[in-house]
């Protein structure tokens, strides 16, 4: 006596060792330990609505050529940024950053992936349109410089320690780039 299974249940009867040794695996998976992370340093941002002179003002020259103000005659008030000691390397600033700007915070991913201007970055959760143009970045100097997806400048920062970048938008007002 034989029996004639049909076509989805030979399907079935095949497969089901391929999904008995999917679910044996499955137990074997363990998390990722979390990374280690460094101490975490805050600091206030100055005062976006302060005179230019008062924030960042080590350097007495911008660090770019100004342009006219929108719908004025007169160039923007910018406040020049500090020069780091030492130029940063593509290595220190790829990956992930907390990155601040006026009345704004989000994240920043960085990467080494040839882009206009330089390399292939991107923000998650920005809100002011600043931040979420950035597309790009480089290191200009000793200078990283993030870029819009064009490769214009959207803000030049100098590194202010291992784990912090300070500087400007071109558009004005203080941003950084911590982890």
């Amino acid at each position: 006596m034989s029996t004639r299974l049909g076509p989805t249940m030979g399907i079935l009867l095949l497969a089901l060792p391929a999904i008995a040794a999917c679910s044996n695996n499955a137990s074997r998976i363990r998390p990722l330990p979390p990374m280690p992370a460094g101490p975490v340093s805050t600091q206030p941002l100055p005062d976006a609505n302060a005179p230019a002179n008062q924030n960042l003002a080590t350097n007495p020259t911008p660090p770019f050529d100004e342009q006219t103000a929108p719908g004025t005659d007169a160039p923007p008030q910018m406040a020049a940024l500090p020069q780091g000691d030492e130029a940063p390397t593509k290595e220190q600033v790829l990956g992930q950053w907390a990155l601040a700007g006026p009345g704004d915070s989000c994240q920043l991913f960085v990467t080494l992936t040839g882009w206009t201007g330089g390399y292939r970055a991107s923000t998650r959760g920005c809100s002011s349109p600043e931040m979420t143009s950035i597309g790009a970045w480089n290191i200009e100097g000793n200078l990283v410089v993030l870029k819009d997806n064009e490769g214009n400048p959207v803000a030049r920062l100098a590194k202010g320690g291992a784990t912090q970048y300070n500087g400007r938008l071109d558009l004005g007002g203080a941003v950084s780039m911590s982890r």
